[in-house]
């Protein structure tokens, strides 16, 4: 399988990865995911919830 080299980084301080921001020994989360769970609208039903939960509880540790 051939690599594209055109999607390589090199040399370089800091990058994205999925939803995370790699940093020299350091991952964090990024900052759209930290509003998206600031701004969350008011939970209505267990469905949503349990939506919540779900979605902080994975990004928990990023957040203080």
């Amino acid at each position: 399988m051939p690599i594209a080299i055109k999607k390589c980084e090199f040399f370089i301080r800091k990058t994205n990865f999925i939803e995370f921001v790699i940093k020299l020994g350091k991952i964090s989360i990024n900052l759209k995911k930290v509003k998206a769970i600031v701004s969350w609208q008011e939970l209505e039903n267990i469905k949503q919830s349990r939506l919540f939960l779900e979605f902080y509880n994975y990004y928990r540790r990023f957040i203080a």
